[in-house]
């Protein structure tokens, strides 16, 4: 039996529409649901030409409007290490953030003190990788059941070898940015053939917002 097709609208959206619009399915609304929060180009890439994220979503109101959506609804934000000192990741009001890295040593921008900052945990493997089901293991831990993972491509791609992502929500811009950047799912992933079913497709300001489940 093929899948429905996608839910397809225009924005912008409001944000009690978005919350409509990204509403976790019924029945798992009070589980465990990961989703992967990513901008991309048409040529695959996560990154713009200068190695971050945040310039490929510069202009795209979409994205902004997703993105913050996101985080307000998540429990935590998880990113990596390295993206979080890419992108000058610093703690957040209203949502904690779960950095995750091989090493031991805090990204310098989660160390400035700020009183309205939600909470940082800092995940290490002590010099191995972490699997992803053992950083889930510490999320459920502190409680949290409403995950989102910002990046970057490395753990979002452990995360889907081990099958552990929900959802992916994605911006894709109508850009190329060629060269040698990261793929939004690195080269070593191996997902055995095709994975994902698109719930919802969103045009806004000539972005394309999609909803895809991955399990």
């Amino acid at each position: 039996m093929s899948a429905p097709p996608p839910v397809t609208g225009v924005g912008p959206l409001s944000p009690a529409q978005l919350r409509d619009w990204y509403a976790v399915p019924p029945e798992h609304a009070d589980g465990t649901w990961v989703r992967g929060s990513f901008i991309t180009t048409l040529d695959g890439r996560a990154t713009g030409p200068d190695g971050r994220a945040g310039s490929l979503n510069e202009g795209s109101e979409g994205d902004h409007a997703v993105f913050n959506h996101l985080r307000e609804w998540a429990d935590v934000v998880v990113v990596g290490a390295g993206t979080a000192r890419a992108e000058g990741y610093t703690p957040m009001a209203g949502v904690p953030l779960a950095v995750v890295s091989r090493g031991t040593l805090e990204p310098e921008s989660l160390r400035r003190p700020d009183g309205d900052a939600g909470e940082v945990v800092f995940i290490s493997g002590h010099g191995t990788d972490i699997t992803a089901a053992g950083v889930l293991a510490t999320l459920h831990d502190h409680g949290w059941r409403r995950i989102v993972l910002e990046g970057g491509p490395h753990l979002f791609g452990s995360w889907l070898r081990e099958r552990l992502v929900n959802e992916l929500c994605v911006t894709v811009r109508p850009v190329l940015t060629g060269g040698d950047g990261p793929l939004l799912v690195p080269p070593g992933v191996d997902l055995g053939g095709l994975l994902g079913s698109p719930t919802h497709l969103l045009t806004w300001g000539g972005d394309i917002l999609v909803r895809t489940r991955l399990g």
